[in-house]
């Protein structure tokens, strides 16, 4: 029987052990991580193992005193849930250090947090006091009720244990009592980073030198053997203006990996930003990844169609209604009639239940139903809340879960706590920035750095270096590596990179990377080829938009108009000017159908504002603008029965009407047509800009949307004349070269109906392409 056991840090630590010595050995050595090493070694008699839930609500319990609320936690529920984990982190770390919590106020020599240092004493003595009389063990307390297991570490002569990180003081405490049964040895890689656990080994009388990786005795208090580490110095950096091409980065350099021989399961990818996962797993059609942190239980189709139901309850929004629209409404009506109900009106778990019975995935349905099961034990302290924040929390709880990847690729991606004490033949760590690297903790809530050394404890930097290194650890375990980060306005690489002596080196265009994901669409049309076609004007009807597209871009005309490619708008909450324009057209057009003239001002602004009212989408933001637009139309009013009051009355509105002129069929629809007497005046509305052409440039002019009116109201009498209404200044602008222009038309007709065959070139003046919805097609992007 094998009288020895090997501790590591991790599960997966101890599969790469397995792996190595398959084959070569009948037995196995016996692995065991560090977590159940622990378990084994604490007998804890007449409690019994408080769950997640379970424990919050004692916390809860506890913190049900008068000056809690200091803490700026609130005791609800729904608030306490998202911030018990703070407080749990906090008593936690005490517990590892064996830091006794009532000390606290010694170390806080200035008096900083006195007050916030007394109410998380008092929730402490609280909490464990409710603990110890219901008997229930939180692991919080575990150093202070444990028995030593001598019975399990009997059965062992030695202990080998490989420490990549930093030893507690409980966990040296049980180590120490090992040492009165069996031989206890400790391999340990002493670097510049971790430091605070080389003073530890010092306070025992083991002097470490940096560069070093050890065994010790921790019976004798002893060096058994050093070792040099060596330096990797196969390391690659590049830098990316765009997150998603560190995906073709990593898949370029795994290509290299193995074409040099290395084995894939022996390639890993490493992610300080584990959310980075998803982006890689879009890419990863030919499923050659396995995904150590599994797929998020957000993206799975149980999850995510309760989610979009109560984002569009929430919020009647265009996006929300395309995301329920994907994933199908057939529940919006049940849930929205007792969303917001009280908890204690509604059996929600009996309508989670029915609403379960739809899907049919049963690893989705499996985790529902466990998270369903836990739920129910603490329904009851939700009574008083809304449907709503009920549904809301059990969303979060499944979007802490996750599903295990199956799909069986060789190459892992992994976080970098996974790689303690793994080696790899090359690995690849993505997004190496300063956000992510090292990762800023959370656990310096409730005390500054200086209580934190006065007392001993973990500061913000001790973890800081303890990342830097599990980093340098893992580099230079394997026999190459690169790293990515993105350079940005909002990205910077790590500043580690400088401390590891890593300089970027950039080998590869962005754009060969950007090949490497995305296969630019091969259109029917070409762009880089003239397109000439046999064509005539003799037989179409002409627009005024119609022939500025044409004699401003011949290749866009023969998108638009002859391969009728439309352009594609995805619907949007907020809307574009545009679409105020036709709110403020459609608002005048109803205004003035109904009533042709107004003598008092008053009257007019009353009924406008009625009008824009009604034009006006269902948009907190539209009516904001409409709004707006109300102030500025006032001296608009004024402006009208001034006009009216000249003799002036409006015709018509919105007409369309079509004439013949020069050899061709013009087509249009009118904004607005005045008429005093036997006078004709025709008025375009414009909410934004419109062309102002001089004599210099008149006959460059391609805007001739007067002078199709012009034309086209003709039948309506006699045309004295024409011109914008500036509704921004209140103020009807005058077409001054209306004769002029109508010449040019005319020539510019008299050429078109002379074309027989055309060539759609490309428009020499790139500033119309800025805006232009052809201009990817066309290569001008």
């Amino acid at each position: 029987m094998n009288k020895s056991i090997i501790v590591l840090p991790s599960a997966r630590a101890i599969r790469q052990k397995q792996l190595a010595v398959e084959g070569s050995t009948l037995f196995l050595p016996n692995y065991i991580t560090m977590s159940d090493f622990i378990a084994n070694l604490c007998i804890v008699k007449d409690f019994k193992t408080l769950d997640a839930d379970s424990r919050v609500l004692l916390l809860l319990e506890a913190a049900d005193f008068k000056s809690f609320s200091n803490l700026q936690i609130k005791r609800n529920f729904f608030t306490f849930t998202k911030n018990a984990s703070y407080i749990f982190k906090f008593f936690q770390e005490l517990s590892a250090e064996k830091y006794d919590i009532a000390n606290l106020g010694i170390s806080d020599i200035y008096g900083e947090y006195e007050e916030h240092i007394a109410i998380l004493q008092e929730l402490y003595r609280r909490y464990e006091t409710l603990c110890s009389q219901r008997k229930v063990l939180d692991k919080i307390f575990l150093p202070k009720l444990y028995i030593f297991n001598e019975s399990y570490i009997k059965n062992y002569k030695s202990v080998e244990l490989y420490v990549d990180g930093h030893l507690t003081n409980f966990e040296l405490e049980l180590l120490e009592k090992c040492c009165v049964f069996s031989s206890v040895s400790i391999i340990f890689s002493a670097t510049r980073f971790n430091t605070k656990m080389q003073s530890k080994f010092l306070d025992m009388g083991i002097e470490l030198e940096q560069g070093y990786r050890y065994t010790l005795s921790l019976n004798k208090k002893k060096i058994c053997s050093k070792e040099k580490i060596e330096f990797n110095k196969k390391i690659t950096s590049q830098s990316f203006s765009e997150p998603v091409l560190q995906v073709a980065y990593v898949k370029t350099k795994i290509y290299e990996f193995v074409k040099k021989g290395y084995k894939p399961e022996n390639i890993a990818v490493i992610l300080p930003d584990e959310n980075f996962a998803q982006t890689l797993k879009v890419f990863d059609k030919s499923a050659n990844f396995n995904f150590a942190m599994g797929e998020p239980f957000a993206k799975t189709k149980i999850y995510e169609k309760l989610n979009a139901t109560c984002k569009y309850i929430e919020q009647d929004s265009k996006e929300n209604e395309a995301r329920l629209e994907r994933v199908g409404d057939e529940f919006y009506l049940n849930l929205y009639s007792i969303y917001n109900k009280k908890s204690s009106d509604v059996d929600i778990l009996a309508f989670l239940k029915s609403y379960k019975e739809s899907f049919t995935n049963k690893k989705e349905i499996k985790i529902f139903e466990e998270e369903l099961y836990s739920f129910k034990n603490i329904l009851p302290f939700m009574k008083e809340m809304h449907i709503k924040s009920v549904i809301n929390l059990f969303l979060q709880r499944l979007a802490n879960r996750t599903i295990d990847d199956v799909r069986g690729g060789k190459i892992t991606v992994m976080g970098v706590l996974e790689t303690r004490s793994v080696e790899f033949d090359a690995v690849v760590i993505v997004d190496f920035s300063d956000k992510h690297v090292p990762k800023k903790s959370d656990k310096d809530m409730f005390l500054n750095t200086n209580i934190r050394e006065m007392a001993n404890l973990p500061t913000m930097r001790d973890r800081e270096n303890l990342q830097k290194h599990y980093y340098e650890m893992l580099i230079n375990r394997s026999k190459e590596a690169a790293i990515s980060f993105v350079k940005s306005d909002e990205s910077s690489g790590s500043r580690f990179l400088k401390q590891l002596g890593i300089e970027e080196k950039n080998s590869y265009l962005e754009l060969d990377y950007a090949g490497v994901l995305f296969q630019r669409a091969a259109f029917d049309i070409k762009k880089d080829e003239d397109i000439v076609l046999e064509y005539s004007f003799k037989d179409k009807k002409l627009s005024a938009t119609k022939l500025k597209t044409f004699l401003t871009c011949r290749r866009k005309y023969y998108y638009k108009y002859i391969k009728q490619i439309a352009n594609h708008e995805i619907p949007k909450d907020m809307p574009q000017e545009y679409e105020i324009g036709q709110d403020v057209h459609e608002a005048l057009k109803n205004l003035y159908e109904k009533k042709s003239f107004y003598t008092d001002k008053h009257a007019l602004q009353k009924d406008l504002y009625k009008e824009l009212d009604n034009a006006c989408g269902d948009s907190e933001f539209e009516k904001y603008l409409i709004a707006l637009q109300k102030r500025r139309m006032e001296s608009f009013c004024e402006n009208e029965v001034v006009r009216f009051k000249q003799g002036w009355r409006v015709e018509a509105c919105e007409e369309s009407l079509q004439c013949e002129f020069a050899g061709i069929t013009l087509v249009g629809q009118i904004d607005r047509v005045d008429k005093k007497k036997s006078d004709i005046y025709v008025i375009d509305y414009k909410t934004g800009s419109y062309p102002l052409y001089t004599e210099k440039n008149l006959h460059e002019a391609t805007d001739f949307q007067l002078e199709f009116y012009y034309l086209l109201a003709q039948k309506f009498g006699n045309v004295t004349g024409c011109g914008y209404y500036d509704l921004k200044e209140s103020k009807i602008v005058n077409e001054p070269f209306l004769k002029e222009k109508l010449a040019v038309l005319e020539s510019n007709i008299k050429d078109l109906l002379n074309i027989q065959e055309l060539n759609f070139s490309r428009c020499e003046d790139l500033k119309s392409c800025l805006y232009c919805e052809y201009k990817v097609m066309c290569g001008r992007e």
